[in-house]
């Protein structure tokens, strides 16, 4: 099989909305930076959404391309430089994202700030992970392992493509074993630092797990839903088979029950036990003009594609499906500012800084998609 054919056609179908993503990536980027001006309090906070919201679908095209290979799978072979190229965009959050640790680590973590560690106990106990220069080292050693994960799916993939030899497909198995199994730690690590230190002395031991299931929701959406726009427009090289989109549509059923089912269980046991130590975290979500947004949540990533993927007809619907995955993408930016902003207090007026720097993410992330599929192809 051969992959470049898809990649010119892919390239025909984004080189229109060029300069709309260029729009996104200047406009966004001056608002997002005129709020952190202006209100670095809701300025910080929004980036990080943006950060983390991208990272999450760059790093949910990766899962689905180890996933897959892990499992020896075949079907999603004609469509594999979708998620692939999709993880490769990774640098364009992984930048907003050092913004936010390189200059904004005391805006943004309490524990960062002179004095937290000192006054609070449980702060003391964990003074021996929860300082600056550590911090920032497990930042760092995170993003490269990411990085040479996706370098080394992409690598494994390239070579099955030329040749779908044994070797080369069990070469490819093995790269999405690895990947799983470093991205499982490394996911922990990421979740545990960049998410929930954001409120320092509140834990919860499926923080991970609820992490690793968004990210993998979110990059099966993208993914389907860039596989619709693009079959819509005959911009394919090979068009996928309804068997296709029914296990695409069946991978975003399944995960979003299985995204619902870690929320409810993380929100019931903390509601259970009603510790003062863990149910800061949920009394900030229903409190502060964020209970409306916190019960919308749900809806979008579970409610949604549940009631209308339910039926086996749905999921290989196109014109069905594809509004379905757009409402689970913005039910996961809602997952991600939902994990940032209540830290930082009260709902704001309008999520400014959050949405000017996640169009300029995504647009960022859509102009270096485009230049990884011209450069498969052998375009500028």
């Amino acid at each position: 099989m051969t992959t470049t054919g898809t990649s010119h056609s892919l390239v025909r179908v984004v080189e229109p909305r060029l300069s709309l993503a260029w729009a996104a990536v200047v406009g966004g980027s001056a608002v997002a930076t005129l709020s952190l001006a202006l209100q670095p309090a809701e300025g910080w906070p929004g980036i990080l959404t943006a950060a983390l919201f991208g990272t999450t679908l760059a790093l949910g095209g990766a899962l689905f391309v180890a996933i897959q290979a892990a499992a020896s799978a075949r079907w999603w072979l004609p469509i594999g430089t979708i998620p692939l190229a999709l993880a490769r965009t990774l640098p364009v959050p992984a930048l907003a994202l050092a913004l936010c640790l390189l200059f904004g680590l005391q805006a943004l973590y309490p524990w960062a700030r002179p004095g937290a560690i000192e006054a609070s106990l449980l702060l003391q106990v964990k003074a021996a992970w929860l300082n600056e220069p550590l911090f920032l080292a497990r930042a760092l050693v995170v993003l490269v392992v990411w990085f040479w994960l996706i370098g080394a799916l992409q690598r494994r993939f390239a070579a099955f493509s030329r040749e779908a030899s044994a070797a080369n497909g069990k070469a490819l198995g093995r790269a999405g074993v690895g990947f799983l199994v470093l991205y499982a730690i490394t996911n922990a690590v990421a979740a545990w630092d960049w998410g929930m230190s954001l409120e320092p002395e509140w834990f919860s031991t499926m923080y991970a797990v609820y992490v690793f299931a968004g990210t993998f929701l979110g990059g099966i959406a993208a993914v389907a839903l860039l596989v619709l726009t693009l079959e819509r427009n005959g911009q394919l090289a090979r068009r996928p088979k309804p068997a296709a989109l029914h296990d695409l549509g069946k991978l975003l059923f399944a995960f979003a029950t299985f995204w619902a089912y870690i929320w409810f269980c993380q929100y019931m046991l903390i509601w259970y036990a009603n510790l003062p130590e863990e149910t800061g975290h949920y009394a900030a979500r229903l409190s502060g003009g964020w209970s409306m947004l916190f019960y919308l949540n749900p809806i979008l990533n579970w409610v949604v594609p549940l009631v209308v993927l339910l039926p086996a007809g749905t999921k290989r619907h196109a014109p069905t499906l594809a509004p379905v995955t757009t409402l689970v993408l913005l039910g996961r930016w809602l997952d991600c500012y939902l994990l940032v902003a209540p830290a930082a207090g009260p709902l704001p007026g309008f999520p400014t800084a959050a949405v000017a720097a996640s169009l300029a993410v995504l647009g960022g992330m859509a102009l270096l998609f485009r230049r990884i599929l011209a450069r498969e192809a052998g375009g500028p």
